[in-house]
């Protein structure tokens, strides 16, 4: 089998999908794997080696000035691009996967020849691609500012079927080095030199046997010297800071390429995610991360815009004592929390309806009860019921206001022209959504787009509403049902701490007999 894989973004995200490269050699041991990226980032392959068996170059950077610049031929970047897909297509690939999602990537996908494509390509004028669930959800939650429940690595696992795992805790010879990466990419994501430097003095103060080094790359030295010395930086290539990673006991860092290669490595970490960066979308993808992000109301950003803000809040808003306190618990080794049980119970809902196919299969409930349960205790669950259901009771009340006011099918097909007052109220529905911000993790987000799309016919408003309004629907039945198993969990966990033992979802094994009860009343 030969495979093509493509990844046209940046430098971090090519670091960050080694995880899905890795599973993908996993479940083609036999496979040749070919990836296509930028060339500007030729430097990955050194940390990719196992991976893949073959780096293809897409000269981005000669494309886009073949187009803007008057000194090329107007056809120089459309011969570049042809004679790059000649090539792919003598390849004779049997599947391609798309892992960028933009629209660059989709025409190569379509022009490419595989027996199976994978993820968004063009064809015939049209987007194609999005073949399951958790594609569609990454391609709505990922293009802008829509909030995500899952991760990047974690989403195209489930959407491509590739397995994925965050690097597991192994423990490490104790080195006391503390590695700081204070420049990013982005201005807004940058912290500041000068608190890092009182961080680098706090920890070198507070904790004396410890070597406080400061990580860049080459063209980042003048900058770093502004604040730091030349003795106190490590000045490297991708390679030679990977070899520091794996030597640290901790990185602190902002949203960078180096923390994902710290996560692969093993190495434990505390990230600082401000401006644009998305903890849930894109942090730190390890079980060995400490995530510190800022409250202000502006934050996280849009990736492309400047700060809006006459100072940089979000940075200012994480504090040098609480990074110490991350970067001391790090180190001392307390456990990182879980996350919030919220968030978790959210996150097991909507995995049950991605995992759907269409609406006959019924979600694997008691199964994704077992695995709740390895995160979190039956009396966590008992405590967080109540707002629980007051939320899943709100969501329901928006669904039947906003069913009882979309306008028949029949009445809009018999309007020759279309004007917003005839659903005004479906209008006002969804306006109260959006300014209520209690639709956090977007069970809405679908039926609020479809009123904003564009309708060339009347009748269309119907069509668009109706079926986000069915997806909601289908969202809250899971959500309900799930809700049933939570609460006679809830009920077990109380028999079981009076000694009785721990029941089941459909009864309880005592002596190698079966006891049923009545799934109404909990008493035996």
């Amino acid at each position: 089998m030969k495979i093509l894989v493509l990844s046209l973004l940046r430098l971090g995200d090519i670091i960050q999908q080694a995880p899905l490269l890795k599973g993908l050699r996993e479940k083609h041991p036999d496979a040749e794997i070919h990836l296509l990226l930028n060339r500007q980032f030729a430097n990955v392959e050194k940390i990719l080696e196992g991976v893949v068996d073959r780096y293809i170059y897409f000269d981005r950077e000669a494309f886009q000035k073949g187009l803007g610049e008057p000194a090329y031929n107007i056809l120089w970047s459309y011969t570049q691009v042809e004679n790059l897909v000649k090539g792919l297509n003598q390849e004779s690939y049997d599947v391609a996967i798309n892992l960028t999602h933009n629209k660059l990537s989709a025409y190569l996908m379509g022009a490419i020849q595989a027996l199976q494509k994978r993820g968004l390509y063009q064809e015939e004028g049209r987007f194609k691609g999005l073949s399951n669930r958790w594609l569609r959800y990454f391609n709505d939650r990922f293009s802008g500012n829509q909030k995500s429940l899952f991760h990047y690595v974690e989403l195209l696992g489930k959407a491509f079927d590739i397995p994925v795992r965050a690097t597991p805790f192994v423990a490490r010879k104790k080195n006391k080095l503390v590695l700081l990466q204070c420049l990013t990419s982005d201005a807004k994501k940058n912290w500041g030199l000068e608190r890092y430097f009182d961080l680098k003095r706090t920890i070198e103060v507070s904790l004396v046997d410890y070597e406080v080094c400061v990580l860049g790359a080459p063209f980042e030295r003048e900058s770093l010297l502004k604040v730091f010395s030349e003795k106190d930086l490590l000045i490297c290539d991708l390679p030679e800071a990977r070899k520091h990673l794996q030597n640290a006991d901790l990185l602190v860092t902002g949203d960078t390429s180096i923390k994902h290669m710290a996560a692969q490595v093993g190495t434990p970490l505390v990230e600082i995610a401000i401006g644009s960066s998305d903890v849930v979308k894109t942090g730190a993808y390890t079980n060995q991360a400490v995530i510190l992000s800022s409250e202000v109301a502006c934050a996280p950003c849009t990736h492309s815009q400047a700060c809006s803000q006459s100072s940089h809040l979000c940075a200012e808003d994480v504090t040098v004592e609480k990074v110490f306190a991350a970067v001391w618990d790090q180190l001392s080794g307390e456990k990182i929390a879980e996350r919030n049980l919220r968030q978790t119970l959210e996150r097991t809902v909507w995995s049950l309806y991605l995992d759907k196919e269409h609406s006959a299969v019924e979600p694997f409930y008691r199964e994704a009860l077992e695995e709740l349960l390895v995160k979190t205790s039956v009396t966590g669950i008992k405590e967080t019921l109540p707002a629980w259901e007051q939320q899943t009771a709100l969501y329901r009340s928006w669904l039947e206001k906003a069913k009882d006011v979309l306008p028949t099918r029949e009445v809009l097909a018999s309007k020759r022209s279309f004007q917003s007052s005839d659903v005004s109220e479906l209008i006002f529905c969804a306006q109260d959504i959006l300014k209520s911000k209690k639709d956090e993790v977007g069970y809405f987000q679908v039926f609020v787009e479809a009123l904003l799309s564009r309708f060339s016919q009347p009748v269309q408003v119907y069509d668009r509403v109706h079926v986000a309004l069915m997806e909601v629907e289908e969202l809250l039945t899971i959500r309900e049902v799930f809700t049933q198993y939570l609460q006679s969990l809830s009920k077990e966990g109380a028999y079981y701490a009076k000694g009785i033992g721990q029941l089941s979802i459909g009864g309880f094994e005592e002596a190698g007999k079966s006891i049923q009860r009545d799934l109404e009343n909990a008493e035996l």
